[in-house]
């Protein structure tokens, strides 16, 4: 049930396994949508569990309520929630990119990162943060928090757009929906506030602690609370020793910076920034030089010339788990039929360029409303050439007759046309061309109808007893209906000019 590689998840199919964490496992995805679309997802799923399997799903639908409500460019979004099978998926979009911890242990083997770009980031991250903490919902405010902000849960693109991720164990604090047990502390110890900790209740204030850690890693690289065991680092978050000024350890650090990160790593939450926009605005006023289009571009920048290889590489992985999908469907039909029933081009010209099925004929496909059945190119071929031989002998038929017409119109009686020269077959013989072309419709007494001859071949009968031969090799005409209006003029614009 759980070696899902490979399988379809609703309308996702999973392409191959790229995180793993605590309750869940994250795959890379396709959305197979009609005609060919597709888009690439992230899809979460789940990991085995007999003990607290029904906690895990309320976790995972918590977190699908959350993150669903938030619309923000700097969190990733949350696209759907689905049950497969019993199998319980949570759909987020793919981001091409990083997390910022790969790039915070990049940016320590060159030496550090530099000022104006480490609070670009941490910037965007406050701003999706501040999103997170006003959402609301018809009853109000919901008091989402986060709790557990880290540099593996915030996303940054090649395009150098930070994300957050991962809302699993975020709460909304004026709710009393929570899968959080008395007691329980969720998070990752070295980013938490000394009250998450504790165990106390949370707010907005515990994510703008995780983010003062955050800045203070990216811009010094240490940690500013450090310890040989989980224990000692929780020791030291939660005693009042005093933190080492990020000063102390990078020469010409920028004071107004340390004063912003020092105020949100104030152990006493009364004296942190009181959320996440008051501590970016005041990132702003301190370094006005990590904010604009120019820290942008400096962020992208450094971001390309950082993860080069590594960006090229993990494209390539992407493209290959996308072709040994492809391998393994079966496939695709190349007609494809659309709602009102008819046939689509260019759902077969896309099937057919993207994947031709082996050994399959391209087969041509009608754009007419009314939907009719496909058929094999063999009969329609022989249909053509049986429709033409039949056309042919209805013109001769009527070409035959034309000059008894003519004398009837002209003499006010039928009169026999001649018969044609011994031996010579009937579309052998020259016809007169009439001055006007008259309508297909004969008169009644013009009317013309096949009979049998002693020998046992069909003969045109005419008005007149005169009995021309037609050759024996041509098969049986139809009888032409008489028109039921004797001399009825015809409309010579609306009869085709063959002869042009």
């Amino acid at each position: 049930m759980y070696d899902l590689k490979g399988k379809t998840l609703g309308r996702y199919r999973l392409l191959t396994p790229v995180a793993r964490g605590g309750m869940g496992q994250v795959w890379l995805g396709r959305l197979q949508g009609a005609r060919g679309f597709s888009k690439m997802v992230a899809v979460k799923t789940l990991l085995p569990s007999r003990d607290d399997a029904e906690r895990l799903e309320g976790m995972l639908t918590e977190e699908a309520r959350i993150a669903s409500l938030i619309q923000h460019p700097n969190v990733v979004q949350t696209i759907e929630l689905g049950e497969h099978e019993g199998v319980l998926y949570l759909v987020m979009e793919w981001v091409d990119g990083e997390s910022l911890g790969y790039f915070r242990e990049r940016a320590a083997e060159l030496g550090g990162m530099p000022w104006t770009i480490a609070v670009q980031l941490v910037g965007q991250v406050l701003a999706g943060l501040h999103a997170a903490h006003e959402l609301r919902d018809e009853a109000g405010l919901l008091g989402v928090v986060h709790r557990d902000v880290s540099p593996n849960n915030v996303l940054v693109t090649y395009d150098g757009i930070a994300k957050v991720l991962d809302f699993g164990i975020a709460k909304a604090t004026q709710q009393a929906l929570s899968t959080t047990k008395q007691g329980e502390v969720k998070g990752k110890f070295s980013y938490m506030a000394p009250e998450q900790l504790l165990g106390d209740s949370v707010d907005r204030r515990c994510d703008v602690f995780a983010c003062g850690i955050l800045l203070y890693v990216l811009t010094t690289g240490q940690h500013p609370f450090t310890g040989q065991t989980a224990a000692a680092v929780v020791r030291a978050i939660v005693s009042d020793e005093p933190i080492i000024p990020p000063s102390k350890l990078r020469e010409g650090y920028p004071p107004e910076l340390e004063r912003v990160v020092l105020q949100a790593l104030a152990r006493r939450r009364d004296e942190r920034w009181p959320g996440a926009e008051s501590m970016r605005a005041a990132l702003e006023r301190a370094l006005p030089a990590g904010f604009g289009e120019a820290a942008r571009a400096e962020v992208t920048s450094f971001v390309n010339r950082v993860a080069a290889e590594r960006q090229l590489a993990r494209r390539a992985a992407v493209r290959s788990a996308q072709l040994a999908a492809d391998s393994s469907e079966p496939p695709s039909l190349p007609h494809v039929a659309t709602p009102n029933g008819s046939a689509s081009v260019s759902s077969l010209r896309a099937v057919s360029l993207s994947k031709p099925a082996p050994d399959e004929p391209l087969v041509a496909v009608s754009q007419s409303n009314a939907a009719e059945p496909a058929v094999a190119l063999p009969s329609r071929v022989g249909k053509g050439v049986g429709l033409l031989i039949a056309a042919c002998l209805l013109l001769l038929l009527t070409f035959a007759a034309w000059p008894s017409r003519e004398r009837l119109l002209a003499g006010g009686h039928p009169v026999a046309a001649a018969p044609p020269a011994s031996g010579a077959p009937l579309s052998a013989q020259p016809m007169p061309r009439p001055s006007s072309i008259p309508s297909p419709s004969l008169p009644a007494a013009a009317s013309t109808s096949v009979e049998k001859d002693p020998s046992g071949s069909p003969a045109l009968a005419a008005p007149g007893g005169a009995t021309p031969r037609v050759a024996s090799s041509r098969p049986k005409a139809p009888p032409r209906k008489p028109s039921k209006q004797l001399g009825a003029p015809s409309n010579d614009l609306l009869v085709p000019d063959y002869a042009h």
